[in-house]
């Protein structure tokens, strides 16, 4: 089998590596993927590996470089390597890198899931195996990682004396009940004052700051406009990182960070799940999954404002109708919002 390790160390030398800093392009992740990556299915496909780069869209400069390491363009975002393995440079706006990992874990840990894969692909293909078995790909990490990273940050984050929620898709996951998809990573809004509370629970931790498209280390409490920052632990296992968004929630109020105008009072905006896991409101996660103006809704967005748009209260589905009418006047999503 190709050694993938190898071909990963290679890659990250060869284009940089983004987490060290003050880069504004290369690896952002790499990891193993496809079939081919499981001993028992290596005979139906090459290995892959699957490669976060920004910017998303190889420039000509890193192109040059997977020439110059032998990768010849096998199609749009893929690139095969005369050692025996292909390069997948993953989109930003799906979540097929996520659901990817997912896969390849059922793949390792179930014989019988293998064998179903291997029977589906025999008489449809890579794509046809790979839906398939997304279900119990899904159902896998739903009782593993979904579960065991929703338990570990409310953990680490129930000694703050102020209010905080899972935000973005895992907020969304809370208000429906069940894990919809995997996720790359998992969100908290914290309250921008309750930093000095925050850091020390993060000790030990890797915390970077993105500023003007590179990673900075964060040496201490952030002023505004500076609001998120990235933190990463080897504990921290099946995602990327812990996205910290700080936000203001003075005067028992969550603000809109992109338009000060937009509040909801913070006992509308926090939700809590029957177990007491804090959560942004659906209709004010959606809002951020909308899109700045200006900007195309990405993929994944658009699938989970289609599943949970139903479910909004009517009160949640007009609030969210009428900001949007506000900020975006003519988004895609005003005609189902009624």
């Amino acid at each position: 089998m190709a050694d993938l390790k190898e071909a990963a160390r290679t890659l990250r030398a060869a284009l940089g590596d983004f987490l060290e800093r003050d880069r504004t392009e290369g690896v952002f992740h790499l990891a193993q993927g496809g079939p081919g990556a499981v001993p028992t299915l290596a005979d139906l496909d090459m290995p892959e590996v699957h490669l976060d780069l920004l910017p998303e869209v190889p420039t000509a400069a890193q192109a040059q470089v997977l020439t110059t390491l032998g990768y010849g363009r096998a199609g749009p975002g893929v690139w095969t390597h005369p050692g025996g393995w292909r390069l997948v440079v993953c989109g930003h706006s799906t979540s097929w890198r996520a659901e990817q990992a997912a896969l390849l874990a059922l793949l390792r840990a179930d014989p019988a899931a293998a064998q179903t894969y291997r029977e589906v692909f025999g008489r449809a293909a890579r794509v046809a195996a790979d839906q398939a078995l997304a279900p119990s790909a899904l159902a896998l990490y739903a009782r593993t990682t979904g579960q065991r990273v929703v338990q570990q940050v409310a953990a680490l984050l129930a000694p703050l004396n102020t209010p905080w929620m899972f935000a973005a898709g895992v907020a969304l996951d809370l208000h429906l009940g069940e894990v919809t998809r995997p996720h790359d990573d998992v969100d908290v809004v914290v309250d921008m004052g309750a930093q000095c509370e925050l850091l020390p629970l993060l000790e030990g931790w890797r915390l970077d700051v993105p500023v003007d498209g590179m990673y900075q280390p964060q040496t201490g409490p952030l002023q505004p406009p500076q609001h998120q920052f990235h933190a990463r632990h080897p504990c921290l296992s099946g995602v990327l990182m812990l996205d910290v968004l700080l936000t203001d929630l003075s005067d028992g109020l969550w603000h809109y960070r992109r338009d000060p105008r937009i509040t909801l009072p913070l006992g509308q905006a926090r939700r809590l799940t029957p177990a007491g896991l804090p959560y942004l409101a659906p209709e004010a996660a959606l809002l951020f999954k909308a899109g700045a103006p200006g900007r195309e809704v990405r993929a994944k967005d658009q699938a989970d404002f289609e599943r949970v748009w139903p479910t909004l209260s009517v009160e949640g589905r007009t609030w969210l109708r009428v900001v949007l009418e506000q900020t975006q006047p003519g988004h895609g999503w005003l005609e189902q919002l009624g």
